[in-house]
């Protein structure tokens, strides 16, 4: 098993190269190539020359089953994340059993906080089985094992499946965490991953978790054709056209108001102040104006210009006016749907979940959180018209965010 990281810049031909690919590999190559969206499975679909299936619902079955069936074929596939994610023993057999190989798409949720309250975590961890054992216990590896058998059903139900599937580890008597099935990732014969910044995303601390051995390369267009060539640390990266092409704004001393004061603390726009803020009526008020104030005052632009991001629970509450419909989620990638939008509104300031943070350092994975920031921020920014090559204007009134965007532009950034 052989996983390279494709590590471009977005737009840089990396579907483009995957797709080139799979057309140029031999006929008894098999492939599986998974995308966040039903729009990317469609362009697979197009332009390959290979006959790709796609798993379906069909009468009295489930799509799970349809991909099974497939890979029982030894069927070219191409699916979505959504489905992959539903990996279970008898799938990462087949995979193993017919040879593949796995074109990702972006990187993927592969960890997954549990909605468990702590005490029900708790009863669990102290519960005893009729025999007189623990209900669960915990292997040296932190991976949970359910010890009833007796147990049917009931409130711990989908707790028993994850511990029994082996995808569920626990952190400090805490949280448990859904784990992605590492074995299938084991289960191809290669495995790319075509993103950008992956040292500083989950996917990249859970390969570190659990030992997987991966190379980095780039994707270069050369003589009319896309190649993989070696990778370009970020410090050596040439941003210089981006930095022509992103506009930050930023307040003015002849302002009467400055739109950028209500981010000048660390925390500002992250969940917990967020929280806060919205809590204010008036706080709550002021920052909708300050982002109408930017896209049609400052800006001039119409609505249909725009596109704006929070985090999804504060949505409703602090959506600029006239901008209900312009919303793309602060996780959106792999996406051409906003590409003709030439107006930014950022109102976040990302973190790692703090447990998460530190479920991963307490294995020995280092976590750098502000690359994670840097790189949700500009997958983001990324969906907008820049992927054409055509100059935004960007709001970000998260001093941080605004701090690590400009690093970032000015080359002050390094793996």
């Amino acid at each position: 098993m052989k996983i390279t990281i494709i590590d471009s810049i977005m737009g840089s031909g990396k579907t483009s190269w995957a797709i080139q690919y799979m057309n140029r590999s031999p006929n008894f190559k098999k492939f599986i190539y998974i995308t966040p969206f039903l729009n990317e499975v469609e362009r697979v679909l197009i332009s390959s020359v290979r006959k790709f299936a796609q798993p379906e619902n069909k009468k009295g079955g489930t799509k799970l089953e349809s991909l099974k069936e497939l890979i029982y074929k030894g069927e070219d596939i191409v699916s979505t994340h959504a489905l992959f994610q539903r990996m279970d023993n008898e799938l990462i057999e087949l995979i193993e059993i017919q040879g593949y190989t796995l074109i990702l798409d972006e990187v993927m949720n592969v960890i997954d906080q549990v909605n468990i309250s702590k005490n029900d975590l708790q009863l669990l961890l102290t519960a005893r089985t009729k025999t007189g054992e623990p209900v669960i216990s915990i292997d040296n590896k932190g991976f949970v094992q359910w010890n009833d058998k007796e147990y049917k059903d009931g409130n711990f139900e989908h707790i028993r499946n994850l511990a029994n599937s082996n995808n569920l580890m626990i952190y400090d008597g805490i949280a448990m965490y859904w784990m992605f099935p590492v074995t299938a990732f084991k289960g191809f014969e290669e495995v790319y991953v075509l993103t950008y910044m992956f040292n500083g995303q989950i996917q990249r601390y859970y390969y570190d978790l659990f030992n997987l051995d991966y190379n980095f390369k780039a994707v270069s267009y050369i003589n009319e054709s896309y190649e993989l060539v070696a990778y370009i640390p970020l410090q050596q990266e040439s941003r210089v056209h981006l930095k022509e092409l992103i506009q930050i704004y930023y307040s003015q001393p002849t302002d009467r108001l400055d739109i950028n004061k209500i981010g000048e603390k660390t925390f500002a726009f992250s969940k917990s102040q967020l929280t806060k803020l919205t809590g204010n009526k008036m706080q709550q008020k002021l920052l909708k104006d300050h982002g109408f104030n930017f896209y049609y005052n400052k800006m001039k632009v119409p609505s249909n210009e725009v596109m704006w991001t929070t985090f999804l629970a504060f949505e409703k509450n602090i959506c600029p006016k006239n901008l209900k419909k312009q919303f793309v989620d602060v996780t959106a990638r792999a996406t051409n749907d906003y590409a003709d939008k030439s107006t930014c509104i950022y109102f976040a300031n990302r973190y790692m979940n703090p447990i998460t943070k530190k479920f991963f350092t307490s294995k020995g994975v280092k976590v750098e959180e502000d690359l994670f920031a840097l790189s949700e921020l500009l997958q983001w920014v990324f969906r907008s018209r820049i992927r054409k090559g055509q100059p935004i204007n960007i709001y970000i009134p998260s001093k941080r965010m605004r701090t690590l965007l400009e690093h970032y532009l000015n080359n002050g950034l390094r793996d």
